[in-house]
């Protein structure tokens, strides 16, 4: 859930002039890394999950993700050359971070691997935890889409049809 939520939430942020290192996070955080062109796989520290690069040709990148337990596959995520690089850098970012995940009692994967540890949240701390998160969200949305009007300058208005309903140019 957090991965996916690092993927979307960089939805909201603007691209940067230049690609992203995606290999970044992974280094950053131990995991280890083989290059053969065109290809290119890193494994975490502990062997549970890897990221792994396939270029067959210009244009025809692919990335797959995986993790497992003794059990097998706990999840995958595949991505396709329209994949932009930021969202592949995001998911790693979150694919990487360090700190703990909050779940309910009874759904986490069963593996040797996973310490639990019980904590009692109460419902409005968790829901307020979520709002905060979209709240941000929003406000990183709003805040890039009102910069990149002129200043001085109004969003166009909607025009009505002569059906009586609303569109915009």
């Amino acid at each position: 859930m957090e991965i996916v939520a690092g993927f979307t939430d960089a939805l909201t942020q603007p691209r940067t002039a230049h690609a992203p290192n995606v290999w970044q996070p992974l280094h950053a955080r131990g995991w280890t890394t083989t290059n053969h062109a065109p290809h290119g796989r890193a494994s975490s520290p502990d062997g549970s999950a890897f990221l792994q690069f396939h270029q067959s040709g210009p244009g025809q990148a692919m990335w797959w993700a995986r993790a497992a337990t003794e059990y097998g596959t706990a999840w995958h995520a595949t991505f396709t050359p329209t994949t932009p690089m930021h969202l592949i850098a995001a998911f790693n970012t979150a694919l990487t971070h360090p700190d703990p995940v909050m779940r309910p009692r009874g759904h986490v994967p069963p593996s040797r691997h996973i310490r639990t540890r019980s904590v009692s949240v109460l419902p409005s701390q968790l829901s307020a935890w979520q709002q905060t998160r979209l709240t941000a969200a929003r406000a990183t949305t709003w805040a890039r889409n009102t910069t990149r009007r002129r200043p001085g300058t109004t969003p166009p208005r909607p025009r009505q049809t002569a059906a009586g309903s609303y569109a915009r140019r």
